[in-house]
């Protein structure tokens, strides 16, 4: 798999940067929530991608189900292998989520959480998700979550920072282009004496938008949500997004 700039931002850099914003326990309540969500039940086979470090895929498999963590990141895996030790499941593979080594139908359920979609553009998008709709089984359901466009319009701000782990600081400069639909980012990060710098841009989709592309690729029953038990959607949520393979 070759790599590109994005494996920059997602190896050591991601998790320093963003590792103090995630508590396991609120990790836990979001892999169950979606999980119900998708309306499926241990010992049910899950594609976890991009998966990270594996926070929601761990405490699915302890749970019973078989989880399947996919991430492109060497980094990150090293870290879910560390989470989950030994146990069988869940089973980590390194790879690209445009071209899954699956075969179709492999999966009950798909799961694509806190934005991680939108960094490789409409075309990467489109390419992962008709990849996610092969490897669902016959009315098996993909679950989304992410920031979308309403609600990055009411929450933007041009310059941020924050602390991160072991005393470093994050710093960030976005740029918003509302036609493109696409916010572009310059990631800082200050750390041991260092300043590294990313640059990326993100796509971010409005519920019509992503509800749109979810159909042309062939998804079903598409519903989009604020929370992981259907609420109503505002720009004062995040979207939540559930789609269906056909059945047969």
């Amino acid at each position: 798999m070759e790599r590109d700039h994005w494996d920059e931002l997602f190896d050591e850099m991601y998790f320093r940067s963003y590792s103090l914003r995630f508590d396991d326990a609120e990790s836990t309540e979001e892999a169950f929530a979606a999980v119900r969500l998708a309306g499926i039940e241990p010992p049910a086979e899950i594609l976890d991608a991009p998966t990270g470090f594996g926070r929601h895929a761990v405490p699915l498999a302890q749970a019973g189900y078989r989880v399947t963590g996919l991430d492109r990141s060497p980094v990150q895996l090293d870290e879910a292998r560390r989470r989950s030790g030994d146990a069988e499941w869940p089973r980590w593979v390194e790879g690209d989520f445009r071209e899954l080594a699956f075969e179709d139908g492999s999966f009950d359920a798909v799961l694509n959480l806190f934005t991680a979609i939108g960094y490789r553009g409409e075309e990467g998008d489109r390419q992962m998700l008709a990849e996610f709709l092969r490897v669902l089984r016959p009315g098996a359901a993909l679950v989304i979550e992410t920031l979308h466009r309403d609600r990055l319009m009411s929450i933007f701000q041009q310059r941020g920072w924050e602390h991160a782990e072991g005393g470093a600081i994050v710093a960030e400069e976005r740029r918003w282009d509302p036609v493109a639909g696409e916010v572009d980012t310059d990631h800082i990060l200050i750390a041991d004496g260092a300043r590294r710098t990313m640059n990326f841009r993100l796509r971010v989709y409005t519920a019509t938008e992503l509800s749109k592309l979810l159909a042309e690729l062939g998804f079903d029953q598409i519903g989009c949500f604020g929370d992981y038990d259907e609420g109503p959607l505002s720009r004062d949520t995040r979207l939540v997004v559930r789609a269906r393979a056909p059945s047969v």
